[in-house]
């Protein structure tokens, strides 16, 4: 449309133009006609001074729509006939024809004509209306022809294409349009099926692939639960039967070393198998959170005292800073506890003749009041490279860690999930060769989950 439109407004600037020129062309000869033919008639009426006859013939002149004024001005005196009279007064803007009167080889005058193109220009602007508003209909009835053209050979697959689309988008349910044409929007509808269909492939490989990744994790997590108790229940008969031969060894004044070294190591080995079933728990969604109020300076009493050995055997100094508040918050003490027994245990492992501090007191966020509990070590530390993996399943700072200290990688992953679950997040800042902070932050009155 708006290609035609610019066309048309070419075509019919060119043509008023033309139509200009000619108008102007033909409306001079006609002046020029009409000078020739009426001086004979002018001239004799002046020669025998016939006035009456030279107004007439004046009065003829006048009735072409184009003359606006005649005058006629005899030689060698100054006396004017005119028509309509006094008209010379009024013609400024009007053109100007002058006509050399003679009869019989003597000047008796001047015809001046003063003529107008107004009639003209009316006529031709009359005539530019008219060809508009043929366009107008012209275009309009296009318009008309195009849009039920347009509607038919595009709207409808267009619209059929966005149906299947937006049913895509909002349900499971992959919909291909029915729509066969040889031209460029019939390859796209096809281009568009065809990815239909690979979507509805790949779809169903990907269930089938996640239905066997859910069946292959359930048979991993019942066999890591499995294998954990079938581990736990020998071992825990095998430090008991330690614990027994210890107290005979030092009652008989024995030696109790190897029985020390047994029950140590079978209780690490306990250690991580209870970290292993924890985790297998977790990923299976089986651990429950059980809000209830509890005393919380008595609670972190509890684990300094449960970690007060680890700490002792490395020379380090294990010190607590709690100003009382809040007395009592509301969260899983049991989940809390071994949260806080993991982070305090870590730290012990990684410092040596050093100082940890438990740090907990009352924090105020923008929704509502919360406990934070800080974990500060003077230990090896961690680099900014190892922070991003610290917190994935059995991944340890790096590789010596794991062969100088020991352990499955899953601590620190295994406190992450208990944190969320009790909503809070694990967070660190560690400095190498100065000591890490392990922090994190819940509500005071927690909600069963």
């Amino acid at each position: 449309m708006p290609a035609i439109t610019l066309v048309a407004l070419i075509i019919g600037i060119t043509y008023a133009n033309i139509k200009v020129k000619l108008t102007e062309k033909n409306l001079i000869e006609k002046i020029e006609t009409i000078s020739r033919v009426h001086s004979q008639a002018v001239a004799h009426p002046l020669w025998t001074l016939d006035i009456d006859g030279l107004n007439r013939s004046l009065q003829t002149i006048a009735l072409h729509p184009e003359i606006e004024c005649v005058d006629v001005m005899e030689t060698g005196t100054t006396e004017r006939h005119q028509w309509p009279p006094g008209c010379v007064k009024t013609s400024d803007n009007s053109r100007l024809l002058t006509k050399e009167l003679t009869l019989d080889n003597n000047s008796l005058g001047t015809l001046d004509l003063y003529y107008t193109n107004l009639p003209l220009r009316t006529e031709l602007k009359r005539e530019l209306s008219t060809w508009l508003l043929f366009y107008f209909l012209l275009v309009s009835f296009a318009a008309v022809i195009a849009y039920l053209t347009l509607q038919y050979t595009v709207g409808r697959p267009i619209k059929r294409l966005m149906r299947s689309i937006k049913n895509t988008e909002h349900s499971d349910d992959y919909e291909t349009v029915s729509w066969s044409s040889h031209d460029e929007l019939g390859d796209v509808i096809s281009a568009y099926n065809h990815m239909i269909e690979q979507i509805e492939q790949n779809t169903g490989e990907l269930v089938s692939a996640r239905k066997q990744a859910e069946t292959a994790a359930y048979t991993k997590s019942r066999f890591l639960s499995n294998m954990s108790h079938e581990l736990r229940t020998p071992l825990n008969a095998i430090i008991g039967i330690t614990e027994m031969l210890r107290e005979d060894a030092e009652e008989q004044n024995d030696d109790t070393e190897p029985f020390d070294r047994v029950a140590t190591s079978g209780r690490h080995l306990l250690q991580l198998i209870d970290d292993i079933l924890d985790f297998s728990k977790l990923e299976a969604g089986k651990i429950a959170i059980s809000m209830e109020e509890f005393d919380l300076k008595e609670l972190l009493d509890e684990v300094c005292t449960t970690v007060q050995p680890m700490a002792e055997n490395k020379n380090n100094n294990l010190e607590l800073k709690f100003s009382g508040t809040p007395e009592y918050i509301t969260s899983d003490p049991l989940r809390l506890k071994q949260i806080l027994i993991n982070l305090l245990s870590n730290a012990c492992k990684f410092t040596e003749a050093g100082d940890i501090f438990l740090q907990v007191g009352r924090h105020q966020n923008d929704t509502n009041s919360g406990v934070r509990f800080s974990v500060r070590d003077t230990g090896i530390g961690i680099s900014e490279e190892q922070h991003e993996q610290l917190f994935s399943d059995f991944v340890q700072a790096d590789i010596s860690t794991t062969r100088q200290y020991g352990g499955t990688g899953l601590g620190l992953a295994i406190s992450q999930r208990l944190c969320k679950l009790l909503g809070g997040e694990v967070m660190l800042e560690s400095t190498v060769g100065e000591g890490s902070d392990f922090s994190f932050s819940i509500p005071e009155k927690g909600q069963n989950s």
